[in-house]
């Protein structure tokens, strides 16, 4: 299917995603018959029609229901079934019900359709006018990465002395450090406001993704937006504050606690398996990231736990 025909295809279904879309109206923009448009359809967009229909629908709802529209109105205004369907596969695309989302999240601008260039689950594009993939794994570790260097710019500063990075179960990693944490008070508001403008994000579905340049220096926003599940814990000023993410999407209210003169920060994260799939965690690729940047920092001390060999540490005790 040429590209001419694929944009007709998918402005006809942003133009009528408020009603039922036919298989075989979208067919006859193509000029194909339904079981060979099919077929073409999921070979050029890496997924079956139908699932690309029920992907913009939804992403469309957020927008909907961030304008305050009911979660009733909002299935009933997008053509689904029932409020059960919808809510159903919502959750299954978001990972947060319309209900969590609504309340949460605080913007959420619906994604242009694209044209996606995906193969074997690793990016396609162009270097130097030749085509090159973009290996899943560099994404992944970039997650990490990311807020890796929160915590090595706290170290820089001489306010963090020691981090610490786990390998858990069901490759997802922790990162803690005795930095000073984020500036967080007992001011709810405001620290909502704090991590809204840092580490808040919205839904990355797979067809986003695909479209994505490289993930160094993304930002943490779109960092937690491509974790499945994130949860952060900030201790600072006597208090501890938590926080858990499912794909950029807050799931609850800030939880403030008492706490001792402790202080620092503490992430723990597990990547969308909808896109990263079983691709897994290198020690190799962490240890090598760890030494490349703790040259010239002083007084730091890294512990590796959960890898191989059992409580790895790099020390810069200088």
């Amino acid at each position: 299917m040429d590209n001419e025909t694929l944009e007709k295809v998918l402005a006809y279904v942003d133009n009528h995603i408020c009603q039922k879309i036919n298989l075989c109206d979208l067919s006859e923009i193509a000029a194909y018959s339904p079981f060979y448009f099919s077929k073409l359809f999921s070979e050029t967009m890496g997924m079956p029609v139908t699932g690309y229909i029920r992907i913009r629908k939804l992403q469309y709802a957020i927008a909907s229901l961030l304008e305050g529209q009911k979660v009733i109105d909002v299935a009933l205004l997008y053509a689904f079934d029932s409020h059960e369907g919808f809510t159903r596969s919502f959750k299954q695309l978001f990972g947060s019900t319309p209900s969590t989302v609504r309340k949460y999240l605080t913007s959420y601008t619906v994604p242009l359709y694209v044209v996606p260039a995906i193969a074997n689950n690793r990016r396609i594009g162009k270097v130097d006018g030749k085509m090159c993939t973009k290996n899943l794994q560099h994404d992944m570790h970039q997650l990490v990465f990311e807020f890796l260097e929160q915590s090595f710019e706290e170290a820089k500063a001489a306010y963090c002395t020691k981090i610490t990075v786990s390998l858990l179960s069901d490759n997802r990693i922790k990162i803690s450090d005795n930095g000073r944490g984020l500036p967080l008070s007992k001011d709810l508001q405001a620290s909502k406001i704090v991590l809204e403008k840092i580490l808040a994000g919205s839904p990355i579905t797979n067809l986003e993704y695909s479209q994505m340049g490289d993930l160094v220096q993304a930002g943490l926003q779109t960092v937690n937006s491509l974790c499945e599940a994130l949860h952060i814990s900030v201790s600072r000023h006597g208090y501890k504050f938590q926080q858990d993410y499912i794909r950029g999407v807050a799931q609850h209210d800030l939880e403030i606690s008492d706490l001792l003169h402790v202080t620092g920060t503490e992430i723990t994260l597990k990547p969308d398996t909808t896109i990263f799939g079983d691709t897994l965690f290198s020690q190799k690729i962490i240890c090598d990231w760890i030494k490349a940047n703790s040259k010239g920092i002083s007084n730091l001390k890294v512990d590796l736990l959960g890898f191989e060999p059992c409580g790895t540490s790099y020390g810069f005790m200088q």
